[in-house]
């Protein structure tokens, strides 16, 4: 049986994903998982994810935000 998705608060989702205005109605966060290894984690208000790993943080997040750019599309 399917569940309505219910969007989620702004306030919270800016908590855990603090970089915002990279891509409208997304938000971005970028942790050191291990020495050297990032992964950038990106999600919207209605639970959508995306995520990408590198041993460049920056690499990490713009790849990240292209596959934000696919899902919303």
């Amino acid at each position: 049986m399917k569940h309505p998705v219910e969007r989620q608060d702004p306030n919270q989702v800016t908590a855990a994903f603090p970089l915002t205005g990279l891509l409208p109605g997304w938000y971005f966060r970028v942790r050191e998982i291990s020495a050297g290894q990032f992964i950038a984690e990106g999600t919207d208000l209605w639970g959508r994810k995306v995520s990408h790993q590198s041993g460049d943080s920056q690499a990490a997040l713009k790849q990240c935000i292209s596959s934000a750019q696919g899902v919303a599309k």
